[in-house]
């Protein structure tokens, strides 16, 4: 049920995808992109574990502004830094908040703490399961396109129109 949940929570969490979209779209190593999908993936199971397990509170209004401002920030790093040598790092960074987000997500789906550790590794199963289908499909494609001049104007428009849909996300939950 929980692997279901979490394959659900990416393939539908708009956000999640253009995060993990916009990490990768700089990428030119496979070995680049593994680095930052565990980086994330490492960050966000410490934090949605804390957090699940009432370790720490959660926020929603805030955790999920702070989501958006993640991917303004990277969408806008996008723009200036041209290898993704180092972003594991900041994805690490990110994804402890991104965690917090998932947490929110199990806790308002009924997070089962009879059976917490296989509920919380189920869940982080399917987000896994979920973030590496995209990869599987986004990544080949970005690298094969990557040597084509195009390539550039696709990067800085991708680039730009992710930074006004998260700005617009980080107004629209900051408000609401």
């Amino acid at each position: 049920m929980y692997v279901n949940l979490g394959l659900e929570h990416i393939i539908t969490g708009y956000d999640h995808l253009l995060f993990l979209f916009s990490l990768i779209i700089i990428s030119q190593r496979f070995s680049n992109v593994l680095k930052i999908v565990t980086a994330f993936t490492i960050a966000h199971s410490i934090t949605l574990t804390l957090a699940a397990l009432g370790y720490i509170p959660l926020y929603p209004k805030w955790v999920e502004s702070g989501i958006a401002l993640t991917i303004a920030y990277v969408a806008i790093e996008n723009f200036f830094v041209k290898t993704s040598k180092w972003r594991w790092l900041l994805t690490f960074g990110f994804g402890l908040i991104h965690g917090l987000g998932f947490a929110s997500s199990i806790s308002q789906i009924g997070f089962d703490r009879t059976y917490s550790a296989v509920s919380l590794i189920s869940f982080n199963v399917g987000i896994e399961l979920g973030q590496l289908a995209v990869v599987g499909i986004v990544l080949p494609l970005l690298l094969k396109y990557r040597s084509r001049k195009e390539y550039k104007y696709f990067f800085n428009a991708a680039s730009a129109c992710t930074l006004i849909i998260a700005l617009y996300w980080f107004v629209e939950r900051i408000i609401v």
